[in-house]
């Protein structure tokens, strides 16, 4: 794939602490970085690029409270505009993981870096295990959220804020590298069950597709997972056509080694020509801990026939145990 000749960039795009579940959006000149950092805070980072992103104005924009429902394990924040408003959606328990729900934060004026007024839980209604929430906004300006509670659920808006409803099962987990993953002792093994989540919504030429991540990012087998929507309602199960292999996933070869890769975000160029997936990775299998993840990001291609081609996750620069990987930026 050829690129043009400007910034050079190297995998991880931040080494300097764990990021894990990067999301990345590009607005008027700037790339706005969030993420899972340390559970306890929400953080938005800024930068003209992001070859620069260990240099960006850091912001921490929400800590959580010393006690209560969403004291801790706070996860997977995700930024979205929605009429010149910024909204924050993450999920966040009391340190039991059952607890996890889905909370949203608004912006008080049009800047990404806030501030932000706490808004509550997305959905008051849904009493059960779920994480990974995230906005998707149809043509017609319809909002939905999607989010992972033993399979992926979507659920209709009445505003960036609230479901109006509740939440549709529009997939499970069923192929094998979809399994979930359990921790016995210090050994993590793949179970008989299935756990798919962080579902993602990405468009082409007005096809939806929604990619998602399957397995546990604790462990070195983590892939990408691939929905594209058929019909006009994404509340209609029937309506969308699910992959049967992973399109992203772990690789090894001559140049380095990268696990763990998924829970992404996509984003684009400076110039709007290129795509780039955004996503976490590990270089070891190390302890197989969450806190080992990093944030890394590289462009990627669409198939004939419409659906994207990521490739395989480009290996840190310099770090792999076999040669080196360095790749051309583009204007990013």
């Amino acid at each position: 794939m050829p690129f043009p000749q400007s910034l050079m960039f190297t995998n991880p795009i931040v080494s300097s602490e764990s990021i894990g579940d990067p999301w990345v959006v590009f607005h008027e000149g700037f790339y706005y970085l969030t993420g899972t950092f340390d559970g306890l805070s929400i953080r938005i980072w800024k930068s003209v690029s992001l070859a620069g992103m260990e240099s960006a104005e850091k912001t921490v924009v929400w800590t959580a409270p010393d006690e209560g429902p969403q004291s801790r394990q706070v996860w997977a924040p995700e930024l979205h505009l929605v009429e010149n408003r910024w909204y924050l959606y993450f999920t966040a328990s009391d340190g039991i993981d059952s607890r996890h729900r889905h909370y949203v934060l608004e912006s008080e004026d049009s800047d990404p870096l806030g501030p932000y007024r706490d808004r509550g839980r997305v959905d008051p209604l849904l009493e059960s295990y779920a994480i990974d929430g995230s906005l998707l906004r149809m043509p017609d300006d319809r909002l939905y959220f999607m989010y992972a509670a033993d399979g992926l659920c979507i659920a209709p808006m009445d505003g960036p804020l609230r479901v109006s409803g509740p939440g549709v099962r529009f997939a499970r987990g069923e192929h094998d590298w979809e399994r979930a993953w359990v921790l016995e002792g210090d050994t993590w093994r793949k179970s008989l069950s299935f756990w798919i989540e962080a579902p993602t919504a990405l468009w082409k030429n007005g096809t939806l597709f929604v990619v998602y991540s399957a397995g546990h990012t604790a462990t070195p087998d983590y892939y990408l997972g691939l929905l594209r929507l058929e019909g006009d309602d994404p509340l209609d199960p029937t309506a969308w056509a699910k992959f049967p292999d992973p399109v992203f996933g772990p690789y090894s070869g001559p140049d380095g080694v990268v696990l763990s890769p998924g829970h992404n975000s996509f984003t684009k160029s400076r110039d709007g020509a290129e795509d780039w997936i955004v996503y976490h990775g590990r270089d070891s299998d190390g302890s197989g801990g969450m806190g080992e993840r990093t944030a890394r990001a590289q462009p990627f291609e669409w198939k004939a026939d419409g659906t994207p081609h990521f490739g395989h996750p480009i290996p840190t620069f310099g770090k792999s145990r076999a040669g080196s990987s360095r790749t051309k930026q583009g204007n990013t």
